[in-house]
């Protein structure tokens, strides 16, 4: 019985050892002992280089073991198919199982209904967040199976990026327990970045650093790249948008790179202490950017290979820069270095856990978060440190600054005797300058008024010389008339006598004989005819003479300072009886002097414009020399409320330089003793203190155009 009881032991222990046996080389146990199964050394692989491969077939497929405690598929654009044989040896019949990497693109989760019925739940960055069950960014599926039983699952995976597999399987509670700590940590993570950020970016606003700036900015793509790494961008920021949780993966570490180096530039002033350097940080920023073009083409693997190689490359030079930094004399680049170091610390533990040297646990799964965290304190503290230094500075620069002040402070005082003597003597000297500038201006005054006063004898001496040749004319045709008039006046008083003559006592008929004899002999009839034509011709001249006379009072205008309302049309035509006499005989002169309103201003001033505008166009005209008719055109017209005069003339026209300069005060084209350059400065003048505008057009050789645009009202804005 014994035997027997024996025997039956040694068959249950023999079957158990060869059932564990079996199942330890090719199943994955699920016991009571531990809560939580790492179960990632023990998944099966196949790599599936069509991505065509449907389910049926896959399962067919030859599964190997990575024989690796994580394993690393790495960066392909394969299919891969995880085979997971369960074997439940644990009271406990509901798992979950817990694929940690949040960046899969694709992963589609196989597994037995109760009939033997294989269905599939599809998850990835490539679904909509909300669609997961569970909400965490790694990829939680639930297991059922019984104690006792074995059940064989599947997963289907693709991804842009580098793929691991850290897989593990426990009680529902256990598993979200620990996704519980993981998001703590993360938390933690996430405050300290967060904490750095807006407390630099405080520090900017107060003190106008810009290497705050940079550094926040490095900062801020940093933190995104590490939550983006763990899902939490894709969780929190873009559930519903897929696309950019794909892309940024690519985007912000590329960010990050050129944030961190030239930020690194900022702070350790590369361009001063190494121009050389300066140059390759721009050079290391251009792979970064292929990279993103790379991106945007979608050649994802292109752009992770860039992306990784060239954050090598530039992680190596960050810390070679610092290095030369500080021995060039920058002390805060100590700071920098440390913090770098530590940040690659932190990396290097990273990549010694992905190639399986050191154990893959929190601690070598966090160490980038950590040493990332640690960088961002560090670079503070250096910045802060840099701001000790700064301020140091500018202490020791406000003492040698206070120092300077007393040593001038002591030369002022040393040399404001002899200032103030100088100053005394300097203020005599001004004195008396400005007493020779005063006599100076006086003299100038007057001298400006003699000028105008030449300006005005000469236009006056032109003026009485032909106000004296057409005076002449009627009074020579007045003394003309005279004296054939006086002697028929003579002859009509003789006749006169003779008729007082006649008397009761004289022979009535022989004297009315004589009479009538006298009135044939002097020809009575004609010489009443040729009484009445003198004397015509004297009423002529006078008028002509009364004329000028009225031309010339009007022009002269004795009441000049006075604003009056006057029709100009009658200065005009005053100004052109004046000037008759200078007007060439082959000048044809066109008045259009249009029905126009009368104006407010000074009339003897702007007679005096018209007598210049007139006589500078008479010169020009007969400078030309030619036999050809001339023409001098006047016109006057009213439009858009202001009243236009146009003197036009087919002279010799000017020159662009004469044009320009014929404002200018003594500038004249006539020559010596003919003019004193006065003219039409004067012009200008009365024109400005009328507010009014002159415009001139010109050509050589065609004539001159002068146009003066006055002012209705002068609304009390005379200028004199």
């Amino acid at each position: 019985m014994m035997f027997k009881i024996n025997f039956n032991y040694f068959l249950i222990i023999t079957y158990c050892l060869i059932f564990t046996k079996s199942f330890a080389s090719d199943s994955i146990l699920i016991t009571s002992k531990n809560k939580i199964e790492d179960i990632s050394s023990l998944v099966l692989v196949y790599e599936d280089k069509t991505n065509q491969l449907p389910f049926e077939d896959a399962v067919n497929q030859k599964f190997i073991s990575t024989n690796k405690i994580i394993p690393n598929l790495g960066i392909s654009k394969s299919t891969f198919w995880i085979k997971l044989p369960i074997v439940n040896r644990s009271a406990n019949n509901l798992f979950l199982l817990n694929l940690s990497m949040p960046t899969i693109d694709f992963v589609e989760f196989y597994f037995p209904d109760k009939n033997g019925i294989y269905k599939s739940i599809d998850m990835g960055e490539h679904l909509p967040f909300n669609s997961r069950k569970y909400d965490d960014p790694d990829y939680i599926f639930d297991v059922a199976i019984s104690t006792g039983q074995s059940k064989v699952y599947y997963l289907k995976i693709e991804s842009k990026e580098g793929v691991q597999l850290p897989i593990k399987i426990g009680l529902k509670e256990d598993i979200l327990n620990q996704v519980k700590n993981k998001g703590i940590l993360s938390g933690m993570y996430f405050g300290i970045m967060l904490v750095i950020i807006f407390y630099n970016l405080f520090i900017y606003f107060s003190v106008r650093d810009k290497n705050y700036l940079y550094y926040v900015v490095y900062v801020l793509f940093t933190f995104l790249t590490q939550t983006s790494l763990q899902g939490y961008t894709f969780q929190y920021l873009w559930p519903n948008y897929p696309t950019i949780a794909n892309y940024v993966l690519f985007i912000f570490p590329s960010m990050t790179g050129i944030s961190g180096i030239i930020f690194m530039k900022v702070f350790l002033e590369v361009k001063s202490y190494s121009p050389i350097l300066n140059k390759i940080i721009y050079i290391l920023c251009i792979p970064y950017l292929i990279s993103i073009c790379c991106l945007l083409m979608r050649n994802f693997l292109a752009s992770q290979i860039l992306l990784e190689i060239n954050s090598m490359i530039i992680s190596i030079f960050m810390l070679i820069t610092p290095i030369v930094i500080l021995r060039k004399g920058f002390k805060p680049a100590k700071f920098f270095l440390l913090a770098w170091s530590v940040f690659l610390l932190g990396i290097f533990i990273y990549i010694l856990k992905d190639l399986e040297i050191l154990p893959f646990n929190n601690f070598t799964r966090y160490t980038m978060q950590i040493g990332s965290a640690i960088e961002t304190v560090l670079l503070s503290f250096a910045l802060a440190d840099r701001i000790n230094i700064l301020k140091k500075e500018k202490e020791k620069s406000q003492a040698t600054a206070l120092l300077a002040l007393q040593v001038n402070e002591k030369l002022i005082i040393e040399q404001n005797v002899v200032l103030e003597h100088k100053v005394e003597e300097r203020t005599t000297e001004l004195k008396h300058t400005n007493e020779e500038l005063h006599s100076t201006l006086s003299n100038l005054k007057n001298t400006q008024a003699q000028l105008v006063n030449v300006e005005k004898m000469a236009s006056l001496g032109q003026l009485t010389a032909g106000i004296a040749h057409e005076i002449n004319n009627p009074i020579n045709f007045v003394s003309a008339n005279i004296k054939p008039l006086k002697m028929d006046f003579d002859d009509v008083l003789e006749l006169i006598k003779k008729y007082e003559s006649i008397t009761t006592e004289v022979n009535l008929v022989d004297k009315l004989r004589d009479i009538e004899n006298y009135k044939q002999e002097i020809d009575l009839t004609y010489m009443i005819t040729e009484i009445e034509s003198l004397l015509s011709g004297i009423e002529d001249g006078a008028k002509r003479t009364a004329e000028i006379v009225y031309g010339l009072k009007n022009f002269s205008r004795l009441d000049e300072s006075v604003v009056k309302t006057v029709n100009i049309n009658e200065g005009i035509q005053s100004t052109l009886i004046l000037l008759k006499s200078a007007i060439p005989d082959n000048t044809k002169v066109v008045t259009e002097l249009g029905d126009i309103p009368r104006i407010e201003c000074l009339p003897g001033k702007l007679n005096q414009v018209f007598m210049n505008l007139l006589s500078n166009a008479i010169y020009a005209i007969n400078k030309k020399k030619t036999d050809g008719e001339n023409k001098l055109i006047i016109k006057t017209y009213e439009l858009n409320d202001h009243i236009y005069v146009s003197i036009e003339d087919t002279g010799i026209g000017m020159t662009d330089d004469v044009k320009a300069k014929v404002f200018e005060p003594f500038f004249t084209t006539k020559d010596v003793g003919e003019g004193t350059g006065l003219g039409m400065s004067i012009v200008f003048k009365i024109i400005e203190s009328h507010h009014a505008k002159i415009e001139i057009e010109s050509e050589y050789g065609v004539g001159t155009k002068i146009i003066i645009i006055l002012n209705k009202r002068l609304n009390n804005q005379l200028v004199i």
